[in-house]
């Protein structure tokens, strides 16, 4: 005789035999559609909390660069009136031979400074600071801010004019000489952040050319 004993077998939903194959399914795509929204949303969430970081960084930024822009710009102002009220009794186009040797020098090297050769030669600093020009600009042939000097910190600040920067040039030396940085070699690290060779010998350059003019 055959053998009747018949097996229960179980059939899962996902099998398409199952009865509610249709219902599980339907499940399923529920399932990844709620899941796709999910995901959706946290995107959504991540990218506008990235975005307001992201302005919030920039606005600050930005107040910190006009606060500085506004610090260093009474500064200058404050550098520019004490000079003009201790030089106020020399005139800038005062004719005399070290005016005149510098002018020279300057318009024989293309340099926007011989228009403030009369303005340099009455700084106690004039001769590092037509060395610290060529340094830094080229004597200020490379620069778009009226800042022969790199003056800084934090990349080039820009002045409304040349003779602005110059007198701050001027005040930073000054209170550096005081500090017995009155040399290039002296200067560096402290002036340019490391010790640049070049940057040295840029200056010293200006140095020896201008005693061969007889300017010491």
């Amino acid at each position: 005789m055959p053998n009747l004993d018949l097996k229960k077998v179980a059939v899962p939903p996902s099998s398409p035999k199952h009865s509610r194959h249709g219902r599980y399914l339907d499940f399923q795509k529920a399932k990844a559609t709620r899941r796709f929204w999910w995901r959706m949303s946290w995107s959504a969430v991540f990218l506008i909390a990235a975005s307001l970081f992201t302005t919030q960084s920039m606005l600050a930024s930005d107040q910190q660069a006009l606060t500085q822009n506004y610090e260093s710009t009474s500064v200058v102002q404050g550098i520019r009136l004490n000079n003009l009220a201790r030089y106020n009794a020399l005139p800038v186009e005062q004719p005399n031979e070290k005016v005149q040797i510098l002018a020279e020098y300057l318009k024989e090297k293309n340099s926007p400074l011989a228009a403030y050769a009369g303005e340099l030669a009455r700084l106690p600093n004039w001769k590092l600071l037509v060395g610290i020009a060529n340094a830094e600009s080229n004597l200020c042939k490379k620069t778009d801010r009226n800042n022969c000097w790199g003056i800084g910190p934090g990349g080039p600040w820009t002045f409304g004019e040349i003779t602005e920067s110059l007198y701050y040039a001027n005040y930073l030396l000054s209170k550096f000489g005081k500090l017995g940085m009155d040399k290039p070699e002296s200067l560096v690290r402290t002036y340019v952040g490391w010790h640049n060779p070049n940057w040295v010998n840029a200056i010293r350059d200006v140095f020896y050319e201008l005693q061969e003019r007889g300017l010491q």
